[in-house]
């Protein structure tokens, strides 16, 4: 197997170019499912650093997008201290007792092992003696900034979502089973579905958010709130993600939905009443169905396949 490897938080697009390089040794190799990904659990950052490093994508997250880009094997490895004091051939020989090695694809700065000690130039040496294909990639740029992962996470935290999109090539997103709320938001006018948002996820900026939800295999508009609910609860400790699928009036506790994060649209806000935050929803929602409809979502090949991909993982 043509092997990828590295930590993927998600996979944005300087990762398609190593997994696009992967398929293509795998073809030449007369072989094109022989490649996969192989990965670590949780991200290593969280070990080494011992501290926890808030991912882009949770696992479950990761293997919906495994599945929209058609990767045809992904390897976990569980990322623990031992494994992070191992050395190069440490590590390389547990890759080889998980998987029949034939290729190693990696990205230009990628570095492995104690004390980082792998890089591209071990790799290459090693792929030489052991007869395995091997291939470096370069960093990919869009418009002057290198696409990363931690580059993709502070685009997140600001709100940047036209940003992020740009630079996945998908727009970021969060999954998760639908819970009862306190039912403020039916009282409103506005009812909304409501999901525990991944502790181990980057937070976004907080603040009201234009949206597309997945519901029953259709996209629809949502109106978002990422926050603390100041109006109601100035206590609240607890950042909740609630969002009000526009023109929906079915039953969603216990489901799965799907939502991605469109375009920023204003700041979180105390106001005075709520009247006055009703007042305000009502703006929200004519503006995030606005932006819905100007994406053309309806026949995209993005979407289509991230749901495509949701539905297999529920099956």
């Amino acid at each position: 197997m043509i092997v990828v490897l590295g930590a993927f938080d998600g996979f944005h697009l300087g990762h398609r170019l190593l997994l696009d390089r992967a398929a293509e040794l795998a073809c030449e190799n007369g072989r094109s499912d022989d490649w996969g990904v192989v990965t670590f659990s949780p991200h290593p950052g969280s070990v080494v650093k011992n501290r926890e490093i808030p991912v882009l994508f949770t696992e479950t997250e990761r293997d919906i997008l495994a599945r929209y880009l058609r990767i045809p094997r992904t390897i976990k490895i569980p990322f623990t201290p031992e494994l992070a004091s191992a050395s190069p051939d440490e590590f390389l020989v547990l890759l080889e007792t998980l998987v029949h090695v034939s290729g190693i694809v990696v990205g230009k700065d990628f570095r492995f092992g104690r004390d980082r000690g792998g890089d591209t130039g071990y790799l290459r040496s090693v792929s030489g003696r052991k007869h395995w294909f091997f291939s470096e990639v370069e960093p990919l740029f869009i418009d002057g900034e290198k696409v990363g992962s931690s580059t993709i996470r502070s685009h997140v935290a600001h709100g940047e979502m036209r940003t992020s999109r740009k630079l996945m090539g998908y727009p970021f997103f969060f999954e998760g089973e639908v819970v009862p709320g306190a039912g403020r938001g039916r009282k409103l006018g506005f009812p909304t579905a409501n999901i525990h948002y991944p502790a181990e996820k980057v937070m976004p900026r907080r603040g009201v958010y234009a949206a597309s939800v997945l519901v029953d295999s259709k996209w629809l508009p949502g109106a978002l709130n990422v926050g603390l609910n100041p109006t109601f609860v100035p206590e609240e400790v607890r950042v909740r993600a609630e969002t009000h699928i526009i023109d929906y009036n079915g039953t969603l506790y216990n489901r799965r939905i799907l939502v991605f994060l469109e375009q920023f649209l204003r700041d979180e806000v105390k106001f005075d009443s709520a009247a006055a935050l009703a007042e305000q929803m009502k703006v929200d929602v004519e503006r995030a169905r606005d932006i819905f409809e100007s994406l053309r979502i309806h026949g995209c090949d993005v979407y289509e396949r991230l749901a495509s991909a949701l539905e297999k993982q529920e099956m």
